[in-house]
């Protein structure tokens, strides 16, 4: 069983295999997958959902680990970090809160309540689903714990605790369930696509249709601007507004790229004496202690691909604009990478905040965010909010078939 579907990267108008199974349809002009492989059963993302869901609660107030040195010793648990942070450190406090626990929690009720309970939902759910769905950062929370683990070792003896393997599989069971329950189920129970007639092999945009990149309903269109009838956005033929819209954020993600590079991310408290690193000081320092696979993540994910990213998206915007793009199906790819990486910067910002958590050992040793991590957390979020902005259609316009 075949359908027609509009490509949400290049505006081609695409026949695809419907059926449940092995495959995949990719468009001929772009590349992107436009449907997905092996759909789970929704009995299995309930159990799944409801599994992490107690596996996520157990984590938060269990103990998680402890660090000893010099005969003293502390431990942390997930609940520390809030306590810990809440004191002087709100902002990192909301952004570590919403990013680890409220996006999953959310996530994870939702595919309960519709898969489990056959829950309907509305277009305000939909779309808080579909933007807690983007902002889950458990998966790069676990990689800040492995590289801070690597960092705690070369310094003090590290115990684990229960938290600590409930965490990890949380994050398995969580990364499951947004791989197997996309926002695009979701907006198919609110309003299911309706049949439009569309000629294969022909753009969308030639065609009158429009297609909403909120919820990726399409429909026939003759004015500039409609409501999309499923989820209520406007909808234009192309966000030619993008342009400044992501200039505006690249040059602010610029102006906090400096700070957040050569101001201290982080305070040691050594015996009384206190001393500020930046990220940089960080990489040489671990590779002077011969931890040279966490002083290559942290320059890759704080230094390389922030500065990838920001470049990336400015040339981006520069050849759509104004240029012609001879090379369409490479930039879309470069497109739907930095979207891809965008978050994993974020790395540095969890290390911070489980170092700062857990080494606590007054009168010897301590640990304390630095200013620059919140410009650097920033950064990260003002980039990945400048790629979500750019539109794509736009890259392929100057070659409308």
């Amino acid at each position: 069983m075949s359908k027609t579907v509009v490509c949400g990267s290049c505006d081609l108008v695409v026949n695809v295999d419907s059926r449940k199974g092995k495959f995949e349809n990719i468009c001929p002009r772009c590349g992107r997958r436009l449907n997905e492989r092996n759909p789970a059963d929704r009995t299995n993302i309930a159990i799944i959902s409801f599994s992490a869901i107690q596996f996520l609660f157990i984590s938060i107030f269990v103990p998680f680990m402890s660090i000893s040195a010099m005969g003293i010793n502390s431990g942390m648990s997930l609940y520390s970090i809030i306590y810990i942070l809440g004191h002087k450190w709100g902002l990192l406090l909301y952004s570590f809160l919403f990013f680890t626990f409220f996006s999953p929690v959310i996530v994870l009720v939702s595919s309960l309540l519709i898969c489990g309970f056959k829950f309907k939902p509305g277009i305000l759910w939909s779309k808080i689903y579909q933007f807690c769905h983007s902002m889950c950062m458990v998966d790069v929370f676990v990689l800040g714990i492995c590289v801070s683990l690597i960092k705690l070792t070369s310094l003090v003896d590290v115990d684990f605790y229960l938290g600590f393997y409930t965490t990890f599989v949380f994050s398995v069971l969580l990364l499951w369930c947004c791989i197997k329950f996309k926002p695009s189920m979701l907006w198919n129970l609110v309003k299911e696509q309706e049949e439009v007639k569309l000629k294969l092999g022909k753009t969308a945009i030639i065609q009158n249709v429009k297609k909403c990149t909120e919820c990726g309903y399409y429909f026939h269109s003759e004015s500039e601007i409609d409501i999309c009838p499923r989820c209520h956005s406007k909808v234009e033929f192309r966000k030619n507004s993008c342009f400044s819209k992501c200039l505006a954020l690249l040059l602010a993600a610029v102006i906090l790229y400096l700070p957040s590079n050569l101001y201290p991310v982080m305070y040691t408290e050594f015996l009384g004496s206190t001393t500020g690193s930046n990220i940089i000081e960080g990489v040489i320092a671990m590779w002077e202690m011969k931890s040279y696979f966490v002083s290559l993540v942290i320059l890759l994910a704080s230094i390389f691909i922030p500065a990838f990213k920001i470049f990336s998206i400015a040339f981006i915007l520069y050849v759509t604009r104004y240029s012609k793009i001879r090379i369409k199906k490479r930039v879309s790819r470069l497109f739907r990478f930095v979207m891809f990486i965008g978050r994993w910067s974020l790395i540095d910002v969890y290390v911070v905040i489980i170092m700062s958590s857990v080494v606590r050992i007054t009168g010897f040793l301590s640990i304390y965010p630095g200013f620059a991590i919140i410009c650097f957390c920033a950064v990260v979020l003002i980039t990945v909010f400048s790629a979500d902005e750019f539109d794509e259609r736009l890259i392929w316009d100057s070659e409308i078939i």
